[in-house]
């Protein structure tokens, strides 16, 4: 048995749950008459992410068991140790949550909390919510990030679509990224990007709440109309890589239609020689940047996405 087949029908309110030994995780929930379906909103997978922390932090104001057919469960903070430092990455063991999941209980810290998160809430939710930002070090354009095909048949693209921020992106299926995890194993599952640089974006909060509740109407969980979703640009592609240490600059900024073969961004080293050139792959729009000027090898340094056709 699960503390969430203990919540009774109408209840509202903050649970503290025991994650793990050395865990524990604050979770909103809020259940109507029947128990299912559940949905199921994460945020603070990154401990510098902030519009999703906030959004979850305003849904008691908003939700109501009276209007509610299921349950909802929103976890503001899925990696308390990473938060209370202003890391990615968790500082016990240096590890990314957002690569982790389904987890691994004997592992180590990140391992364990994965594997708690995935086992006692994803595994049991019918739909799941991932909320992101840039953290620190990048910054993004305010996206919603589907799998699978731009296509009306397709439950995940339509979620996107329902959650309702301007531009959706086609997510490339990453192993251990909790909604990837969710989604391949049924689930639908959705993703949002909003900004980053280490703020905190009201307009992305106020974003990030009406596209849960927008959602959970979709999938009928709370009674109200659905809202006409807004048109939207739909795009596929992935990050550019920085091959070298050292001051990364752009040449572009972020919502910037770029054409193929342009150039993005170049890093210099200490000495100011040219490492890298980093040059668009494709025409485009720029849906990421890095934001931070020191760059590692490795780290994301640009996303250009590639305009899809979509067959909703």
């Amino acid at each position: 048995m699960s503390w969430l087949d203990d919540l009774p029908p109408g209840f509202s309110g903050w649970h503290a749950w025991q994650a793990a030994k050395d865990v524990r995780i604050d979770v909103f929930c809020c259940r109507g008459a029947t128990a299912g379906p559940l949905a199921l909103v994460t945020a603070g997978v990154h401990g510098d992410e902030y519009e999703g922390p906030a959004a979850v932090f305003s849904l008691p104001e908003v939700l109501s068991p009276d209007c509610l057919h299921g349950t909802v469960i929103a976890v503001p903070v899925a990696n308390p140790a990473a938060f209370a430092a202003g890391t990615r990455l968790h500082p016990e063991d240096g590890c990314n949550l957002a690569r982790t999941f389904p987890g691994y209980p004997n592992g180590g810290p990140t391992e364990r909390l994965a594997a708690a998160i995935f086992e006692e809430l994803a595994s049991r939710a019918d739909y799941l919510i991932d909320l992101h930002s840039g953290g620190i070090e990048y910054v993004f354009l305010p996206v919603t990030g589907f799998y699978g095909t731009p296509a009306a048949g397709n439950p995940s693209f339509q979620a996107a679509r329902a959650f309702s921020l301007p531009v959706l992106w086609q997510l490339p299926p990453t192993d251990g990224v909790l909604s990837c995890e969710a989604w391949k194993r049924g689930k639908v599952a959705i993703g949002a990007e909003y900004h980053g640089a280490g703020q905190l974006s009201p307009d992305g909060v106020r974003e990030y709440r009406k596209g849960i509740l927008a959602c959970l109407s979709h999938w009928g969980l709370l009674a109200a109309a659905p809202a006409e979703p807004r048109a939207v640009n739909v795009f596929e592609g992935d990050w550019q890589l920085a091959s070298a240490d050292g001051i990364f600059t752009a040449c572009c900024r972020l919502g910037d239609a770029v054409s193929k073969g342009a150039t993005l961004a170049v890093t210099v080293s200490t000495r100011g020689q040219v490492q890298q050139e980093f040059v668009s792959p494709s025409d485009g729009v720029i849906l990421g940047l890095r934001s931070k000027a020191y760059i590692r090898r490795d780290n994301w340094a640009v996303l250009v996405g590639k305009r899809m056709e979509t067959h909703a």
